[in-house]
């Protein structure tokens, strides 16, 4: 058998951070830079797998696997009130494994419910990771590992899981990296379809139809706090101001459907403009930080057609939507003369799913 590989793709948002927790639509699109998941075969009687830019590895056999997912399939999922301080299931099943380290329980908990599940045998086989996916930059860079590490075992297994479950199954590595059931509803679809992606809590996520091309400079302004901080201040203002914060979350949903309509249409200029308004409105909500703003304003002085946050806020990553190239060159000179990081990128429409439509070459 040869080696088998998968590259997956990050994800920005367009639009929508922050409302979404209130129920309203948030716009996803796959971009660079990605996650490398390569799978050989191995003699071992054990899953080995190696996080190579961690320098971190660690082996599974199939009994510690399926114990695993007997403790894991149980848990009690049902959504706990706010005023019940009581761990979840899941948390507890995260303390109980400390003989697993944090960085690997996501992996060994995606290929134990493979293999429970589905009958993807992961023993004899060495899974390595690779990735280029920046840590803590709002790129979600643990879901696009975990999408990687369970596309490369599929892919392997030469069978046909559904697309729905098999995004649910990368979402596990994320549940357990947040510690919540909602972890990484908003990131593994984009990352999984490739191109456009709508997520919202009633609907779940969908992939869109647009093939639209546009560039972006991706502006790293440095680390950023989590992104739990920066929900907890969006709380603390609705709390304080209920119609008030409803109407600046509403205005954001409404974005989010006027992006689409500007994607759908070609229209970047009414795209970037709604991008830029989308920025304005999450500052309102505090969770912009002064170095965004700058590089925000940075971008547009120098040609971009719109520029936002990108995220939980509050430092990170921020992008611009540029006309071509050359305005590309402009803006990532002019920022980083300002010391801020900046990279051109654009959307791909190749995700996860791409290797999942190939069949697996063998050896005769």
């Amino acid at each position: 058998m040869n080696n088998i590989e998968v590259k997956v793709p990050s994800n920005i948002k367009i639009s929508g951070e922050h409302s979404v927790v209130y129920g309203g639509p948030s716009l996803s699109a796959a971009t660079s830079p990605y996650a490398t998941a390569t799978l050989s075969e191995t003699r071992s009687g054990q899953l080995e797998i190696f996080l190579k830019d961690l320098k971190i590895s660690a082996s599974f056999d199939e009994p510690t696997l399926r114990e695993l997912y007997a403790e894991y399939s149980k848990r009690d999922i049902t959504p706990k009130k706010p005023e019940d301080k009581t761990p979840t299931d899941l948390a507890k099943y995260i303390s109980r494994h400390t003989e697993i380290t944090k960085e690997m329980l996501p992996y060994a908990t995606i290929a134990a419910r493979l293999l429970v599940e589905h009958g993807i045998i992961p023993i004899n086989k060495r899974v390595v990771i690779h990735s280029d996916v920046p840590i803590g930059k709002g790129y979600a860079s643990s879901a696009v590992c975990s999408t990687a590490f369970a596309t490369v075992l599929i892919k392997s297994s030469g069978k046909q899981i559904d697309d729905q479950t098999a995004i649910d199954i990368s979402r596990d590595g994320e549940r357990i990296v947040h510690g919540i059931e909602t972890g990484g509803r908003l990131d593994v679809g984009p990352i999984y379809f490739g191109g456009y992606a709508i997520f919202s809590a009633k609907d779940g996520i969908r992939s869109l139809q647009i093939s639209t091309p546009i560039n972006v400079v991706v502006m790293d302004v440095g680390q950023k706090p989590p992104t739990s901080e920066m929900v907890k201040k969006v709380r603390a203002l609705w709390t304080e101001d209920q119609s008030g914060t409803e109407k600046i979350l509403r205005e954001i949903d409404d974005i989010v459907l006027k992006c689409i309509a500007a994607l759908k249409s070609g229209d970047l200029e009414e795209l970037g403009r709604q991008m830029y308004d989308n920025h304005k409105l999450l500052k309102k909500l505090g969770v912009s930080s002064d170095k965004l703003d700058d590089a925000v304003s940075i971008a547009m002085a120098n040609g971009a057609l719109g520029a936002k946050l990108c995220g939980g806020g509050g430092g990170g990553m921020g992008i611009a939507l540029v006309k071509d190239e050359a305005t590309a060159k402009k803006v990532i000179n002019a920022l980083k003369s300002k010391g801020y990081g900046a990279y051109h990128s654009d959307v791909t429409l190749n995700g996860a799913k791409s290797f999942l439509k190939q069949r697996k070459k063998t050896k005769v």
